[in-house]
């Protein structure tokens, strides 16, 4: 390590003088360029569906206009509308190399959120004309000079009260140029999206991302996500002030027909801080505060490429699923600590508040301590890509994230490192492809797929397109997965994921209707999970039930588990078995522990058989062994939004 950092101290010290001989040369300058509108196509709407279908869609990545992904060599090219090309099959360029990169099967939407704090520095910057296109910054943002990265993570840090700052150098006095330029880059990150927008064909929202950071790089970020072309003529960014100062900014600056939403993103990096209990600024909670998140905060993303955040291994759960794309080890006792100047927790390591499993939990306590509960949360998966590349989640064909850094399967596997690489404190064999979003609604439109998400009829995936849905009712008849009108009798009778099931009258037991539907290019399904969660004395515990196995077999009456059904990788070259699985998994179960008088959730998680993960793909395309520092398989999953009890309904 002290190598490490004396090579970066060196190359730190001669910045200086680079900056200084460039800054007397003639200079490139990298303005995004100009691309044609969206070709108009003629297409037919389809129908409603009033029982509604699946869409799969990416709601977090980044492009050139994000100052990490440009100046970690992201092309200029790959803009915004670029973006959105790559959402609907076009092919583009990899960051960092000369690779190409294409959709196996095209998003139905997408939302690029690319960081707001940058977006008038970066003005700034590639404009000629803006009032501080010579400043040293620039000269080194412009030549993609790494150094500018940490040094915006660092001007972006908050910690207890103080928020981050401007680059007065290059945005002036309280950044006076930068909020006036950011508005420039807001204009055209909104023309992208109304102009690739085709209704009931590929929706596109209008977002960004609102993007403070912690110390060692941790992140309380949030992806906010406008249902139209109303929005405000701003974006609101760290250096204007907390979370919760963003989300009192939405209530007042978008309203009528603006409507938003702001999605928390990986809590497991978040040290506590995220779902913790203080505010962002370490201050106590309040109730004010909380019904504006219950309001704006309707999904978490518990999956993408930086890891799960469904649940981790160790933290309050015997759940051997847990251990799935943990980046981060459970912390100990003493790590744990919060520090009441901060409201975090140790970094790089996570705790119940780092886990959304356990913040679910926590909200039925919470509940009666603020008369609602504020963690009523449903679920999304998302990529995180800084490659303009939404949806790049297949294992066998990734090729990184973050442009030049991750570029090579060298790399990647660590083979070959890098300054980025050295210095993240963690391998990058431990990232992964990322998740995918979810939504059934009744058509490809933004009103309906973000009214859906505000009623949290949402499921996340860990890359592949399973469609899983799950309702809950009183009333259903115990075969119901197996009637010609399940899904009509299923609204009609009961709740979707998302929704809140009335008080149970003496006697009753909710019956849970759960369905699973395979990706035609992925693995067979192998089995069905219920997550339950639940209040008793006080105190909440949970439990995980096998309710439908694949292969004729049946769960334990004991342990609640569908026995191994015996499905194989060959990792010499990623084949699997052929004969175990299933296309498609449903069943009516009746939850046997049920208690009327208390407090529940459930969520449904599906496991496909396990593939190659992409670090053995990799191995295989390079010839070399697979590292040990990860599995070399990988079981994709998928997880539904919670349906919610309450004995007072």
């Amino acid at each position: 390590m002290k190598n490490k950092m004396k090579v970066l101290s060196l190359w730190t010290l001669g910045i200086a003088a680079i900056l200084a001989v460039i800054a007397s040369c003639s200079t490139p300058t990298s303005k995004p360029v100009e691309t044609a509108k969206a070709p108009a196509q003629a297409y037919e709407h389809p129908p409603v569906n009033p029982l509604k279908n699946a869409y799969f869609g990416e709601l977090h990545l980044h492009t050139s206009y994000s100052m990490d992904a440009f100046v970690f060599q992201n092309h200029s090219e790959n803009d915004p509308r670029a973006a959105y090309r790559f959402a609907q099959g076009a092919e583009v360029s990899m960051p960092g190399s000369e690779l190409k990169q294409r959709l196996k099967v095209p998003l139905d939407f997408a939302a690029v959120t690319d960081h707001s704090e940058a977006f008038g520095m970066l003005e700034q910057c590639q404009n000629p004309d803006s009032e501080n296109y010579r400043a040293i910054a620039c000269y080194g943002l412009r030549f993609k000079l790494k150094i500018m990265f940490g040094r915006l993570v660092k001007s972006l840090q908050q910690e207890g009260q103080h928020t981050g700052q401007y680059n007065e150098g290059v945005c002036g006095a309280s950044g006076i140029f930068c909020k006036t330029s950011a508005k420039e880059i807001w204009q055209d990150i909104q023309a992208a999206a109304n102009e690739y927008y085709q209704p009931g064909k590929f929706t596109t929202f209008i977002g960004y991302e609102f993007s403070p950071t912690l110390n060692q790089s941790g992140m309380v970020h949030r992806n906010v996500i406008f249902r139209g072309s109303e929005v405000p003529d701003s974006a609101f960014s760290a250096l204007d002030g907390f979370a919760e100062d963003l989300l009192r900014w939405l209530d007042n600056r978008c309203q009528g027909e603006c409507q938003a939403l702001a999605i928390p993103h990986n809590p497991n990096w978040s040290w506590g801080l995220m779902y913790g209990d203080s505010n962002s600024d370490a201050t106590p909670l309040t109730r004010d505060n909380l019904l504006l998140r219950a309001k704006y905060e309707s999904l978490v993303e518990i999956f993408q490429i930086k890891g799960g955040s469904e649940c981790a291994a160790g933290v309050g759960n015997n759940d051997e699923q847990c251990a799935f794309e943990n980046l981060w080890p459970a912390c100990t006792e003493e790590q744990l600590k919060v520090d009441p100047q901060t409201g975090q927790h140790a970094p790089r390591c996570v705790g119940p508040n780092d886990s959304f499993r356990q913040v679910l939990k926590k909200g039925l306590v919470e509940q009666q301590k603020w008369g609602f509960n504020p963690y009523k949360v449903g679920f999304i998966g998302s990529t995180d890509t800084h490659n303009g590349t939404p949806g790049d989640t297949e294992e066998n064909t990734w090729k990184g994230h973050g442009g030049e850094p991750d570029s090579t399967a060298e790399y990647r596997l660590g083979y070959e490192t890098n300054m980025v690489s050295d210095v993240l404190g963690f391998p990058l064999i431990k990232l992964n492809p990322g998740g995918l979003a979810g939504i059934w609604a009744p058509e490809n439109t933004r009103e309906a797929l973000f009214d859906a998400m505000k009623a949290k009829e949402t499921f996340a995936t860990s890359g592949t397109r399973v469609r899983v849905r799950l309702f809950a009712g009183f009333d259903y008849p115990s075969d119901l997965h197996q009637q010609a009108d399940m899904l009509k009798t299923a609204y009609a009778q009961g709740v979707p994921m998302g929704g809140d099931l009335a008080a149970a009258a003496p006697g009753q037991a909710p019956r849970l209707l759960v369905q699973a539907m395979r990706d035609a290019n992925s693995a067979p399904l192998q089995k069905i999970q219920i997550v339950k969660g639940w209040l008793a004395d006080g105190q909440s515990h949970e439990q995980v039930y096998d309710v439908v196995c694949s292969d004729g077999l049946q769960p334990d009456a004991q342990t609640h588990l569908c026995p191994n059904n015996g499905a194989r990788v060959n990792l010499s070259d990623c084949s699997i078995s052929a004969d175990k699985g299933a296309a498609e998994l449903a069943t009516t179960w009746t939850d046997p522990d049920f208690d009327a008088s208390q407090s529940a959730f459930y969520y449904a998680r599906v496991l496909e058989n396990p593939v190659c993960r992409w670090s053995q793909h990799d191995a295989n395309a390079i010839g070399k062994p697979h590292p040990d520092n990860a599995p070399a398989t990988v079981q994709e999953r998928a997880w539904t939004s919670p349906i919610w009890y309450g004995p007072q309904g």
